[in-house]
């Protein structure tokens, strides 16, 4: 029997520039011209975010388990974790009005101030059992769940700056203060519980080959959107198909590892940025990913070591995205203009990636040397489900690097000299801008920016080092 605790507490402080939301929008939409200071002056409407993060989460889990050795075995227990994210954020022009300044934060031309609270309840079981000892194992397991997410507070802009809005002050159904805040201008909860099941077998061929099928579910807990308006996203669930192997070959110099799997997605959850720059959760209805993974390993001598990965994905929409939900909450599919239809490609997900690396070691005199080399690769990437914002923000090429690195090591301490990338590759790991892509992507608004703002998150570019290390 084991009980396991946990407990965090953490407090973040963070600034950020946040200008080019003021740029684009005044660019596009005049925005500059109604920020101003109590003399009635037009002022630098640049905007920056300060915040303030606390976050609080409490676990526990009681587990009890059968002895290994036994033919039957079985393992299960209960869960139950607590988690509260104190969230503020100001969006803060310096020298703004008081006129336009959420009433009791100076400067602040947007204020967030909401408690974020999630309660997850859960019992879960496996049971296996040696069908033929040593030989075939099967194993069936099953989770319940219960879990309770709310999301309250304020947010918004001043009345004096949005007067019409229907939320931030003006939208206040009370003038009760919140935290400090105008008002508690919405407060919303999700609660959801259901079964999650996983069935496998496995096959012991021989001492070195083992097979094995498995059929398992997973799933992300719904909640609330910052944005009070938007109605809750919903859980999403993946139901996962699986064959695969382990094997060694050739007296044990060659292992051969690998699976094929089939991923049916439900209601699968993605980010946007959406109006005032607020990330939104929302759900497309249904995906589904075909793939492989194979592994290989390499004592092609006792000096020389081979390794290479490979992955091929095939992710894709089932049905269509039309960006927004039914009644219930439901993504709606049946629509004349999709922002992504069936058959549409997945985000971030390259149709191949691999790697190789080779190392060589040897001995000169008393000390252990070493040289290797390793490259990756990985495919053209799409950035957006959505098609539009796809073509704002463009594709992610597909891109490879090299490291090499050499070394020699004696007792307790190593010597080792590297170069990481060292062909200097610009790779791309994500495109994004900084609000709603129609707005601070827009092509041939601006001749600065023909393209519009799209920024780029690159690979690292080449490193040259030297580490030492001892062992005490």
């Amino acid at each position: 029997v084991t009980y396991s605790f946990a407990h965090l507490n953490r407090s973040d402080l963070i600034e950020s520039d946040y200008s080019d939301y003021s740029f684009w929008y005044d660019t596009l939409y005049a925005y500059g011209g109604s920020i101003y200071n109590d003399n009635g002056d037009i002022i630098n409407p640049s905007q920056y975010i300060q915040a303030k993060d606390r976050y609080r989460k409490t676990s526990h889990e009681l587990r009890i388990a059968t002895p290994q050795d036994n033919r039957l075995r079985f393992v299960g227990g209960l869960f139950w974790q607590d988690q509260d994210h104190d969230i503020q954020q100001r969006y803060k022009v310096n020298g703004l009005s008081s006129e336009l300044s959420t009433p009791g934060w100076p400067d602040t031309l947007w204020l967030t101030k909401q408690t974020r609270e999630d309660r997850d309840k859960a019992l879960f079981g496996e049971l296996s059992y040696d069908i033929i000892p040593d030989t075939l194992t099967a194993s069936f397991g099953g989770r319940y769940f219960k879990s309770d997410n709310s999301l309250g507070g304020y947010f918004g802009f001043s009345a004096g700056f949005s007067p019409d809005s229907e939320y931030g002050e003006a939208g206040c159904p009370t003038p009760e203060p919140y935290h400090g805040a105008p008002c508690q201008d919405f407060d919303k909860s999700v609660k959801e519980s259901g079964s999650l099941y996983k069935a496998n077998l496995t096959w012991k061929a021989t001492p070195t080959k083992m097979f094995y099928l498995t059929r398992s579910e997973g799933f992300r807990p719904g909640g609330i959107n910052r944005r009070g308006i938007l109605p809750p996203y919903l859980s999403d669930y993946l139901t996962n198909f699986e064959a695969g192997w382990k094997t060694t070959w050739l007296d044990n110099h060659l292992s051969f590892n690998g699976s094929v799997f089939r991923q049916q997605w439900k209601d699968f959850q993605f980010s946007i940025l959406g109006a005032n720059g607020l990330t939104e959760i929302k759900n497309a209805n249904q995906a589904r990913i075909n793939g492989a993974e194979f592994e290989v390993n390499w004592a092609a001598s006792y000096n020389l070591q081979i390794s290479a990965g490979a992955a091929f994905y095939n992710a894709k929409l089932t049905e269509n995205y039309c960006g927004f939900t039914d009644d219930d909450g439901i993504p709606v599919t049946e629509c004349d203009d999709p922002e992504a239809p069936t058959g549409t490609r997945l985000p971030v997900t390259p149709k191949f990636k691999g790697t190789l690396t080779a190392r060589y070691t040897f001995d000169i005199g008393s000390l252990q040397a070493y040289v290797q080399g390793a490259g990756v690769h990985v495919g053209e990437r799409t950035s957006d489900l959505r098609i539009m914002e796809r073509g704002i923000l463009g594709n992610l090429p597909s891109y490879s690097m090299f490291d090499f690195s050499a070394g020699i090591a004696k007792d307790n301490w190593a010597l080792d000299f590297f170069v990481d990338n060292a062909f200097d590759k610009r790779g791309q790991i994500s495109r994004f801008t900084e609000c709603a892509e129609a707005v601070c992507g827009a092509p041939g608004v601006v001749p600065e920016y023909p393209d519009g703002q799209v920024y780029v998150v690159p690979t690292h570019p080449r490193m040259v080092g030297v580490r030492f290390s001892q062992k005490f």
